[in-house]
């Protein structure tokens, strides 16, 4: 399994190495990017190619997923926190209800262990 799996990351790492290098043209080109706030003047970015581009989508992208669920994790461990509050207050309860029984019942009568059979041989 594990060389399967170096298998397929080395064929997964030649592909894209083969996607950036056909595409090498494309991705050193310059892009000229335009804000136009209507307060001030437009603001112009020439210096940036259009790997810098996909780069800074692709890292502000995992950025937001990474807030995004960093907030369902806080509320994932207060409700696990608030779960467990709740099984050792059950877990105390139900101990606690056991050895009450334990003293309305009484001793139990003690077994004999059991013994191992010894095969007699025929003469």
């Amino acid at each position: 399994m594990k060389k399967i799996r170096i298998a397929l990351l080395l064929a997964a790492l030649g592909f894209s190495g083969l996607v950036i290098y056909q595409n090498m043209g494309y991705l050193l080109t310059p892009a000229s990017l335009r804000m136009n706030l209507w307060v001030i003047d437009p603001f112009y970015s020439n210096g940036i190619i259009n790997a810098q581009l996909i780069l800074g989508a692709f890292f502000a992208g995992l950025l937001i997923s990474y807030f995004y669920g960093l907030s369902f994790r806080f509320k994932n461990n207060k409700i696990i926190k608030s779960l467990n509050a709740t099984l050792n207050s059950q877990t105390e309860t139900i101990t606690a209800l056991k050895s009450e029984l334990s003293k309305y019942q009484g001793p139990t009568p003690q077994q004999d262990p059991p013994q191992s059979e010894v095969p007699v041989e025929n003469t």
